[in-house]
C-alpha cells in the first residue's frame, strides 16, 4: 500500500506516535480527566515526522482550543434559556472562524478553524446542561493540552527529525532545477511549451515550500536564524521566474534578424559561463560581469559598435537597427538583474549551509527579508461559509425538530467536515472517501467496544496492547504522504468513537446512535457541498486567472498603483495555485494556455509607462495612452471569454515606439519590453534608424510612420 514498501523511518514514526498517544492517555486517566481519550486523539492529530511541524501544529492547536473553549464559556451562559439561539450563535462563531481561516493561507489558519469547530464540539454537547460549560470547557483544554505536550516532548526526545535540513534540501533542489532551466533559456534551445511547464512546476514548488518555511522557526534558536536566509532566498526564487520568461521572449524577438541573433549570443555567452562557475570563482567575477552589462546599453544607443565589440566578443560589426538596439539594451538589463539574483542566491545558500555567515551576508539577508503577499479569493471564502451554515442549519433542524439526543453529533460532524474541506474546489469525492474510512473505523470500534475490551477486562497495559494492533499500522500509513489520509482518518476516528475512559462502556444503543449521528453529519455535509460548493478545477482556475487579468486592467486604466513587490508575490502565488489544477482542466481550456508570468510582466511594464508618460509631448502621450487603452480592452475581452484585438494593440505599440524619442530611455525600454512580452514572434516594427534627439528636427507627427 505504501509506495516502495514499509521503511524503517515509517515504523519509528508510528512507534513514536503510539508512545506519545498512550502516554497522554495514561496521564489524563491518572488525573481523572472526564474524557482522557481526547488527550490520546490530540497526540495523534498533532504528530508529524518533522519536529518543526509538530511544534507549530501543537502551538496552533492549543491556541485554537483555548479560543474555542473561551467562546463556549461566553456563549453558553449568555443563551442559557434559548437553546435554539445558542445553536445559532455557536454556528455563527464557527462560520466567522472559518472565514478568517480561509483568508490566512499559512499554518496559522489552523488556529481559527480549530477555534470554530472546537466551540461546536464542546458547545452542542452541553446545550441541555449549560451549567457545566466552564468545567467542561476547561477540561477539554487540559485534555488536549496533555496530548499536545506529550506529542511535542516525544517528538523532540526520541530520534527527532528536524524540518530545517529538509527545507534546505528542497530549496537546494529548487535552485538546481531553476539553474538548469536558466541554462536552457539562455541557450535558446529550450522548447517553449516545456519551458512554460517547467516554470509552472517551479512556481508550484515555491508555493508549497512557503508552508514549510513558516514552521521552521518552531525548531529553536538555530532554526530561527536560518529562517531569515530562507525568506531571502524565497524572495529571489519569486524573482527568477519572470526574468526567465522575459529572457526567453527577448531571444525570440532578437532571432528575427541575423544581427540581433549575433548580438544576443555575444552578450549571453559570458553569462552562461558565469553560471557554470564554482561559487567562489563566480563571486570573484560577478562585479566585472555586471560592469560590462551596465555599459552595454550606452554603447548600443550611441551607435558605438567598436565599444560593443570591445565589451562582448562576437558582437556584430556596424550599427544595430533601432528595434534591435532597444532589445539588446533590455536584454543586457535583464541579464544584469538575473546575475544579481543568482549571485545573492549563491551567497545566501552558502550561509544557510554553514548556519551562519559574515555580517555583510547577514545584512544582505535582512535587507531583503519580505513578508508574503498572497492571493485571496473572498468570494470562495464566502461560499465556503455559506455552505457550512446551510449544512449546519439542516443538521440543527433535524436535531431540534426530532428531539434526537444524538443529533448534536450530526451537527458537529457537518461543521467539522465543511471546515476541513473548505479549501478544496470539489470536496465531495474526498468526503465520500472520508465516509468509507469512517465506516471502517466504526467497524473496528464496534469490535473493540463489544468484544476485545470487555474480554481483556480493562487495565492500561492491556488496552494499550490491544490498540497497538490497529494504531501502529495506521501510524505507518501516516508516515507516508500518499497514505497519510487513510491512516489519519481511521486512527483518529477510532480513538474518538471508542470514547475510552476510566470505565469501559458497552451500551449498544448509545454506540449505534452516536455512530448514526456521525455518518448522518458526513452525508449532510457532502450533500450540501455538492449543491453549493463543488465548483470544479476549471472554474477555480479561471477565478484565479481573472484576478490577474483585473490587475492588468487596473494598472492600464490608472485606477490603482501597485507595489512592485506585492505584485510579484501575488502573481506568482496565483500561478502556484493554478498549476496543481492544470491536470484536471479539460482540453481546450483557455486557462490552460494562460501565462500568468506574462500577465505579471505586462503589469510591471504598464506601471512603468504610467509613471513616465506625464513628461511626454502631446502626440507621444496620446500614442502611449492609446497603448494603455488597448491593453485594458484586450484583458477585458479575456474576462468575457473573448479574444480581443491583439493586432490593434500591436499597431498602437509600433506607433507609440515611433512617437517617443529615444532620449526618454525608460519609456522606450518599457514600450519595447511590452511589445516583446506580447508579440515576441511578430515581425519587427518599422522604426527609423537610431537618431540623436538633439539633431532630430522633425516634429512628433513626422516621426510617426503612416
Amino acid at each position: 500500500m505504501i509506495a516502495g514498501g514499509i521503511q524503517v523511518h515509517h515504523v519509528i514514526f508510528s512507534v513514536k506516535a503510539f508512545i506519545a498517544g498512550m502516554l497522554a492517555y495514561l496521564i489524563a486517566d491518572y488525573f481523572g480527566m472526564t474524557n482522557p481519550y481526547w488527550a490520546l486523539g490530540s497526540a495523534y492529530i498533532v504528530t508529524n515526522p518533522l519536529s518543526g511541524s509538530v511544534a507549530s501544529k501543537a502551538v496552533y492547536r492549543l491556541g485554537g482550543t483555548v479560543l474555542g473553549a473561551g467562546a463556549v464559556i461566553v456563549l453558553v451562559p449568555s443563551f442559557v434559556q434559548e437553546p435554539v439561539l445558542l445553536v445559532m450563535a455557536i454556528t455563527l462563531w464557527a462560520a466567522i472562524c472559518l472565514f478568517v481561516s480561509s483568508l490566512d493561507r499559512t499554518p496559522r489558519a489552523y488556529v481559527f478553524m480549530l477555534a470554530g469547530y472546537t466551540a461546536a464540539l464542546t458547545g452542542f454537547s452541553i446545550v441541555s446542561t449549560p451549567e457545566i460549560s466552564f468545567t467542561y470547557g476547561t477540561s477539554r483544554m487540559i485534555e488536549i493540552g496533555i496530548g499536545i505536550l506529550c506529542a511535542s516532548v516525544v517528538g523532540r526526545l526520541i530520534l527527532p527529525q528536524a524540518l530545517a535540513p529538509v527545507l534546505s534540501g528542497k530549496v537546494e533542489g529548487w535552485l538546481s532545477n531553476a539553474a538548469d532551466l536558466t541554462r536552457e533559456v539562455l541557450s535558446g534551445e529550450a522548447d517553449a511549451a516545456r519551458t512554460q511547464a517547467e516554470r509552472n512546476r517551479l512556481a508550484a514548488d515555491a508555493t508549497g515550500m512557503r508552508m514549510l518555511g513558516a514552521q521552521v522557526a518552531y525548531e529553536g534558536a538555530q532554526a530561527r536564524a536560518a529562517v531569515e536566509r530562507l525568506q531571502a532566498i524565497k524572495y529571489r526564487m519569486v524573482m527568477i521566474l519572470p526574468q526567465l520568461s522575459e529572457l526567453a521572449d527577448l531571444r525570440t524577438a532578437l532571432g528575427q534578424s541575423a544581427r540581433g541573433r549575433e548580438a544576443g549570443r555575444a552578450i549571453i555567452a559570458p553569462v552562461q559561463d558565469w553560471l557554470d562557475m564554482e561559487d567562489a570563482q563566480a563571486l570573484a567575477a560577478v562585479d566585472h560581469l555586471l560592469s560590462r552589462l551596465a555599459k552595454t546599453g550606452a554603447a548600443v544607443l550611441a551607435d558605438d559598435s567598436e565599444a560593443l565589440r570591445a565589451l562582448w566578443k562576437g558582437a556584430p560589426a556596424g550599427a544595430l537597427g533601432t528595434w534591435e538596439a532597444l532589445l539588446v539594451t533590455r536584454l543586457a538589463e535583464r541579464l544584469s538583474d538575473l546575475v544579481c539574483i543568482w549571485n545573492d542566491c549563491r551567497i545566501l545558500r552558502s550561509d544557510l549551509a554553514h548556519s551562519e555567515g559574515p555580517a555583510l551576508r547577514q545584512s544582505l539577508s535582512s535587507r531583503y527579508r519580505r513578508s508574503d503577499h498572497l492571493h485571496f479569493d473572498y468570494g470562495t471564502s464566502v461560499l465556503a461559509v455559506v455552505t457550512m451554515m446551510v449544512a449546519a442549519g439542516i443538521a440543527a433542524a433535524i436535531w431540534i425538530g426530532t428531539g434526537w439526543h444524538y443529533g448534536a453529533g450530526m451537527l458537529e460532524f457537518a461543521i467539522i467536515m465543511c471546515s476541513f474541506m473548505a479549501a478544496m474546489d470539489n470536496s465531495v469525492p474526498v468526503m465520500k472517501k472520508v465516509l468509507q474510512l469512517t465506516l471502517i473505523a466504526l467497524g473496528l470500534a464496534f469490535v473493540y467496544q463489544f468484544a476485545i475490551l470487555p474480554a481483556i477486562g480493562g487495565g492500561f497495559a492491556a488496552e494499550a496492547a490491544a490498540l497497538a494492533f490497529v494504531l501502529i499500522p495506521c501510524g505507518i500509513l501516516m508516515a507516508s504522504p500518499p497514505t497519510w489520509f487513510a491512516g489519519f482518518q481511521v486512527s483518529v476516528n477510532l480513538i474518538y468513537m471508542l470514547t475510552l475512559s476510566n470505565q469501559i462502556g458497552t451500551d449498544l444503543v448509545s454506540f449505534t446512535n452516536a455512530s448514526l449521528g456521525a455518518v448522518a453529519g458526513l452525508i449532510v455535509a457532502a450533500t450540501v457541498t455538492s449543491v453549493f460548493r463543488a465548483i470544479g478545477a476549471e472554474r477555480a482556475a479561471r477565478r484565479i486567472a481573472r484576478a490577474g487579468w483585473s490587475v492588468v486592467i487596473d494598472a492600464a486604466s490608472g485606477r490603482r498603483n501597485f507595489e512592485r513587490e506585492r505584485l510579484y508575490g501575488r502573481m506568482l502565488d496565483r500561478l502556484g495555485q493554478i498549476v496543481p489544477r492544470l491536470g484536471a482542466l479539460p482540453e481546450g481550456s483557455r486557462v490552460r494556455g494562460n501565462d500568468i508570468l506574462r500577465d505579471l510582466r505586462v503589469s510591471l511594464t504598464v506601471m512603468q509607462i504610467q509613471r513616465a508618460k506625464a513628461a511626454l509631448a502631446p502626440v507621444a502621450r496620446m500614442r502611449t495612452e492609446e497603448v494603455l487603452a488597448r491593453i485594458a480592452a484586450l484583458y477585458r475581452a479575456r474576462r468575457r471569454h473573448q479574444e480581443g484585438a491583439p493586432d490593434d494593440l500591436r499597431r498602437a505599440l509600433d506607433m507609440a515606439l515611433a512617437a517617443v524619442p529615444l532620449s526618454d530611455r525608460p519609456l522606450c525600454d518599457a514600450l519595447a519590453g511590452l511589445r516583446c512580452t506580447l508579440f515576441a514572434a511578430a515581425p519587427p516594427p518599422g522604426l527609423d534608424p537610431l537618431y540623436r534627439p538633439s539633431f532630430d528636427r522633425r516634429t512628433d507627427d513626422e516621426r510617426i510612420p503612416a
